[in-house]
């Protein structure tokens, strides 16, 4: 059995998926399987991943037609024997000792998951930095934390980061957690986040940006904000609102996170086009999803110049 599962999907990233692989197959810790998922490239992905497969036996690749990140992980989760799961991005690189801190960490502390913080690679120089992934000086990195007290902390600091490239979780407890990423969204890595951190019993800050984060025009983090990322984020929304009623005791931290959330999805639809703005007030209407966003909001939305 491997110490560490790695999961990278792998969509037409043949630009920097070198660089990426180079990060992983260079850790420190070397008891590693890492599955690639190629999920439907047509640029030359294949290629490299085929090349680095041959190099290095810990490597075991699976193709299919493209379905999206979510699914792609999903497959990748069925294959991994690793003790632990970690899941990188195909255009992103990671530290040389991550996976090794966190490995120790985990084990020292018998955590359910380990997180660290993220830089980020600017592609244009001349785009700003619109992204802080630092918690250093904010999360206690000495504290061991319960998971919803670590999700209500982070919410009340505005610091909740939600990538699944921040986190590194033990396998045993993911599969008593975890049902998988929606399929047919984006933002689901909010899926996987909350179920992380609603049910952890023990986890540990590493005050470390291990993660390096590429900001790319292209991306799905970067593209124009519209009703496709508003369809993702009232999915998700949705989803842990009912989560909350079936459990009561989550509620509360539950509700925090949906006005957390939704909030900031609206600022940011004040972008999009009125027609856009009418569906998605209608949409939040018809979800109930309204209520957890304020009267400023709205009139940002509804007001606020693009």
């Amino acid at each position: 059995m491997p110490e560490v599962s790695v999961i990278i999907p792998i969509y037409n990233t043949a630009a920097y998926l070198r660089k990426a692989l180079d990060s992983i197959c260079d850790q420190t810790l070397k008891e590693l399987e890492i599955i690639l998922i190629d999920d439907g490239s047509t640029d030359g992905s294949r290629g490299i991943i085929e090349e680095y497969a041959e190099r290095d036996a810990r490597i075991r690749w699976h193709a299919q037609p493209n379905q999206g990140q979510g699914v792609a992980r999903n497959t990748a989760l069925a294959l991994a024997t690793g003790r632990y799961i970690y899941f990188m991005d195909s255009d992103d690189l990671l530290g040389r000792d991550a996976l090794r801190h966190c490995h120790e960490e985990c084990e020292r502390h018998k955590l359910d998951f380990a997180f660290f913080d993220a830089e980020t690679i600017l592609e244009d120089r001349h785009t700003p930095n619109l992204y802080d992934y630092r918690r250093k000086g904010i999360v206690d990195e000495n504290k061991l934390w319960n998971g919803i007290e670590l999700l209500d902390f982070e919410i009340n600091h505005r610091k909740l980061l939600i990538s699944p490239c921040l986190f590194f979780t033990r396998r045993s407890f993911l599969e008593r957690c975890f049902k998988g990423f929606p399929s047919g969204i984006i933002h689901e890595d909010h899926v996987f986040a909350m179920d992380v951190l609603l049910n952890a019993r023990r986890a540990r800050y590493i005050a470390q940006p291990y993660f390096k984060r590429r900001v790319r025009g292209s991306s799905t983090m970067t593209g124009r904000f519209g009703m496709r990322n508003i369809e993702g984020y009232t999915a998700v929304c949705t989803r842990m609102r009912a989560l909350g009623e079936e459990r009561p005791e989550w509620k509360a931290v539950i509700g925090k996170y949906l006005s957390y959330t939704l909030n900031d999805v609206i600022w940011a639809g004040h972008r999009m086009s009125l027609l856009e703005k009418v569906e998605t007030a209608c949409r939040f209407r018809r979800l109930r999803l309204g209520k957890y966003v304020s009267f400023r909001n709205w009139a940002v939305f509804w007001l606020k110049k693009k």
